[in-house]
This record gives C-alpha cells, sequence and structure tokens, in this order.
C-alpha cells in the first residue's frame, strides 16, 4: 500500500489541494445560503474561488519574485461576486422602488465577471511573456542625506494632510493635493517599512512608522472612509510579502474582522457627517467622531446577535455584504441593458483622451466622474440633486458591458490585462530595485479596486505614479545600466547574504560597500 501511494505523481496533491479549498468554501457557502440558486450559479461561483486560489498556489511554488497582482484582483472579483450570490439579498434598491432581479440576471452577471477574470488573465499573461525587460538605472542608496530627505517628505505630507483640506486650492489643484496627502507618505512609509523588515531601521524610523500608521488610520476612520484603514493594511500585508515572500495569514485573520464589525455602522456615520456632502471640517474631534462609528457598529451588532430568530444577524450580514457587493449592480445592467439604456459604444472612456491635461492648465476640464454620474442617473440608483453626496461605481466590467455589450469584457479587460502585466513588470518586481517596487506597493489598493470606472482607475495609475517620481527624485541614484531579466543589486534583501554565501575577501566586501552606498 505505501508503494502505491509513493509512486503518485508529486504535483498530484498540490493539484488536488487547489480544487479542494475551493470546492470546500462554495459547498459551505451554498449550504448557509438562504437563497435557491442553481447549478450553473454555483458552478460559476466555484470556477470564481478556484481561480484565484489556484493563481495564488501557483505564485507560491514559484520564485516568488513578484507580487500575486492577478490573485489578488481576481480574489476581489470572487469577494464581490460569489460571497453575494449566497449571502446577498437578489434585489437593489433604486429611487423607483425595490427592483426584484431575476436569477437569469444574476447568472449572467456571474457570467460576465468570469469572462472579464479570464480576459484579463490573458492579457497579462501576454504582457508577462514579452521580450521586453526594461533597463532601470535610479534606485534609493543607503545614504543617510537621501534618507533623511525620504523621512522629511514623510512628515511634511503627513502635515498637509492633517491641516489642509483636499479642496483648500480649489478643484485645480484637488489631484495634486490628494497625490501629496496619500500616496507620497504611502510610498515613503513602504520604504521605510520595508527597511525596517530587513533590519536596517533606525530607531527614528520605528518612530515614524508607528506614527504615520495612527494618523492615517485616525484621519481615515474619523472622516468616514473604511478604505483608509483596509488599504493601510494592504500597504503592510504587501510590503510584508515583498520582503518575507510569503503570505501573512495571521494578519489576515486579524484585520478582517476588524473590517466586518466596522462596515455596518459607516452608514450611520455618513448619514451623520456627510448631510451636505463630503468635508473636511466637522466640529467633533477625532476621538468623537471614531468613538461615534465604534458605537453604531456595536449597536448594530448587538442587535443582530441577540435576535433569536436569527433574521436580525442575517440581514445585517446582507447588508455588509451589499455594500461590498458589484452582482446586484451588474445584474441591474444586465435587465436594462440594452433594451431601456442602449449601448454607450465606448462614450463612458472619453476621459481617458484628456485625462493627461492638468486641470490648472484647463480648469474647464471634463472630471473623471461624469462615467459614474450618469451611471447612477441612468440606471436610477441616485437623484441627480443627490449627486454631490452620492457616488457608485459598477466596475470595470460591468463598464464594458455597458459600452460593447458581451464583446466589451473580451477587448477591455484583455487591454487592461496588458496595462496591468507591463506594470506588473516593472513596479511589482522585486528585481526593480526598493524605489519602484514600492510605488507600486503604494499603488496596490489602487490596482485591486474593481468597482473604479475606467477613466478613474486609468488617470489615477499614470498621474500617480509619474507624481511620485518626480517628488523623490532628490533620493534617487543613478547605478550602472542592469535589466530587470538580471536583477536590481541595490536594495536587494538578499544582496548580503549573497556576499556571504559567495565568501569574498573583506576588501571586496568593502569595496561592494562603498560602490553601493551600504553603511558598515
Amino acid at each position: 500500500m505505501p508503494a502505491r501511494y509513493s509512486s503518485l505523481p508529486r504535483h498530484t496533491w498540490p493539484v488536488l489541494l487547489s480544487v479542494g479549498v475551493p470546492l470546500v468554501l462554495t459547498v459551505f457557502l451554498w449550504i448557509t445560503s438562504s437563497c435557491e440558486l442553481s447549478v450553473a450559479q454555483g458552478f460559476a461561483a466555484f470556477v470564481l474561488c478556484w481561480i484565484p486560489w489556484a493563481s495564488y498556489q501557483q505564485w507560491s511554488r514559484g520564485g516568488r519574485q513578484d507580487l500575486p497582482l492577478f490573485a489578488l484582483i481576481a480574489a476581489m472579483y470572487w469577494l464581490t461576486y460569489a460571497v453575494p450570490l449566497f449571502w446577498s439579498n437578489h434585489w437593489i434598491g433604486l429611487v423607483t422602488g425595490i427592483r426584484i432581479l431575476s436569477e437569469q440576471a444574476v447568472t449572467e452577471s456571474l457570467y460576465l465577471a468570469l469572462i472579464g477574470i479570464l480576459s484579463l488573465w490573458a492579457g497579462m499573461k501576454l504582457a508577462g511573456n514579452l521580450d521586453w525587460t526594461p533597463s532601470i538605472r535610479l534606485d534609493v542608496p543607503r545614504d543617510p542625506w537621501r534618507w533623511f530627505y525620504l523621512r522629511s517628505v514623510l512628515v511634511l505630507s503627513v502635515l498637509i494632510r492633517i491641516l489642509v483640506p483636499i479642496t483648500a486650492l480649489g478643484n485645480e489643484w484637488r489631484q495634486i493635493i490628494v497625490s501629496t496627502e496619500i500616496i507620497i507618505p504611502s510610498v515613503t512609509f513602504v520604504i521605510l517599512l520595508r527597511s525596517y523588515l530587513r533590519g536596517q531601521a533606525i530607531r527614528a524610523d520605528k518612530f515614524l512608522l508607528a506614527g504615520y500608521f495612527l494618523i492615517a488610520l485616525v484621519v481615515g476612520l474619523s472622516s468616514g472612509w473604511l478604505g483608509s484603514f483596509v488599504g493601510l493594511g494592504l500597504l503592510c500585508i504587501a510590503a510584508y510579502m515583498c520582503e518575507k515572500h510569503k503570505f501573512p495569514v495571521t494578519a489576515i485573520l486579524i484585520v478582517l474582522p476588524l473590517i466586518l464589525f466596522l462596515q455596518p455602522g459607516k452608514k450611520e456615520f455618513r448619514e451623520r457627517y456627510w448631510r451636505n456632502g463630503v468635508t473636511d471640517q466637522y466640529s467633533e474631534s477625532y476621538a468623537e467622531r471614531i468613538e461615534f462609528w465604534i458605537e453604531a457598529s456595536s449597536r448594530a451588532w448587538g442587535k443582530a446577535l441577540t435576535d433569536s430568530s436569527g433574521e436580525g444577524f442575517k440581514t445585517l450580514s446582507s447588508q455588509t455584504l451589499s455594500r461590498l457587493s458589484l452582482l446586484q449592480q451588474t445584474a441591474n445592467v444586465m435587465e436594462t441593458t440594452p433594451n431601456q439604456v442602449p449601448y454607450q459604444d465606448g462614450r463612458l472612456y472619453s476621459y481617458l483622451i484628456v485625462t493627461f491635461v492638468p486641470r490648472f492648465i484647463w480648469p474647464d476640464k471634463p472630471s473623471a466622474n461624469d462615467a459614474n454620474r450618469w451611471y447612477q442617473v441612468s440606471y436610477h440608483l441616485t437623484l441627480p440633486a443627490d449627486l454631490n453626496s452620492v457616488s457608485m461605481a459598477v466596475g470595470t466590467v460591468t463598464e464594458s458591458y455597458i459600452n460593447f455589450g458581451w464583446f466589451g469584457p473580451l477587448i477591455i479587460m484583455f487591454c487592461l490585462g496588458l496595462l496591468l502585466g507591463l506594470f506588473g513588470k516593472v513596479f511589482l518586481n522585486m528585481k526593480s530595485g526598493l524605489l519602484l517596487s514600492s510605488i507600486g506597493v503604494a499603488l496596490l489598493p489602487g490596482l485591486i479596486s474593481i468597482e473604479s470606472q475606467m477613466a478613474v482607475y486609468i488617470a489615477g495609475l499614470v498621474q500617480q505614479t509619474l507624481f511620485c517620481v518626480v517628488v523623490l527624485a532628490p533620493i534617487l541614484r543613478s547605478s550602472p545600466n542592469r535589466n530587470l531579466r538580471y536583477g536590481s543589486e541595490i536594495a536587494s534583501p538578499s544582496f548580503l547574504n549573497n556576499i556571504r554565501a559567495t565568501a569574498p575577501t573583506r576588501e571586496e566586501v568593502d569595496g561592494i560597500r562603498r560602490e553601493h552606498g551600504i553603511p558598515r
């Protein structure tokens, strides 16, 4: 008997595991669901779960020289389409009333998500196989003055975030202020965090890391943005994966329950503090606003858990998932398009033509949110008078269907996959050096935000990348020309280990340290 099992191929158990985990999850969700589901819907949900799990398994068994971007994006599709299929109501609230969604529309929404994921994978796969490996000459050396500049940028950007409202200089400079207050400190935070994980951080770096984490958390939550908490956690997880090359399961098990706990209180918080739209001016203190949010969530969960019938818990779970779900919105689009709302034939992508023109040069430039506003009104999600206080997006895959029907995901998502694949080769590859890979990590929360419209997604990605490079240019140092195919020596986490493995002389080690600016 032992000989019989030993004759199995070595890859048999990993293959069974990649199928078994999604199967167990899907069966569990189906058993605990109160909805009547078809076999086709259950199978589609299983495939939506299997794709990110198999992609992650492939990454974990590989070299782990990059971040598993596709696995993360595919996991978001499972979370926003498959999970709500089982645990969320199949209806949507419109300005005209409650609309019960047909099971055909729900099934077609799952198929649309699958087509979008597979098209995205094809584009990213093609980009990864392209025989193009850019040469990188700039990175962050271990020069004390340059790291002082880096720390100063973090402190200054945090002060601006606390003291300067986003709308202080008008809409013309809004994007610049957003990048200064959020993206720049995120990049510097990731660089310092990765330095800490390598054991190279000084005491001041540890103080700055703890201070930024606390300030970003307090400012974000006190303003009603749960995404700031999620994004900050994602930055820490991604930085850990860059340095340790493994997934921090414990951190996920800590962060996820906190997100689920805070989600129910978000609506009550915004109803109280966002009555006149999103603002940076509040009469209450940071602590009072956070306390209100926590108390609102505690009341909601306490009421649900003390309901002996179990209906309260089901209702709260459904409401919590509905705020994360894209399934109902997509099903509403499937029922409405093209019968009531015609295909837009690419009109929603018009902002991409002018996205790189700065608003301070063209103050009347169309807004990136125009596509969102049109969608909200055309599909009866929001009244025109409420557009300043309510913002909804349906996501790139459904937006592609609104424009081109079933051909939309095949075309748009494939092209998006090409862009993300090329971006990953440069900014999510550990061989590209500390700076570029840290920029990629800082932009990761936006990359996996699949609910964004294409104009916002692409415009933010390009503009924020360029802005980071410009602001951090003073700390960069040109190194000998090298190709990503052979890796980046500067700031490589295994650099010193490789030195020890080859056992050079002390003089050779000192020469290498001087060349790359590495202190003794």
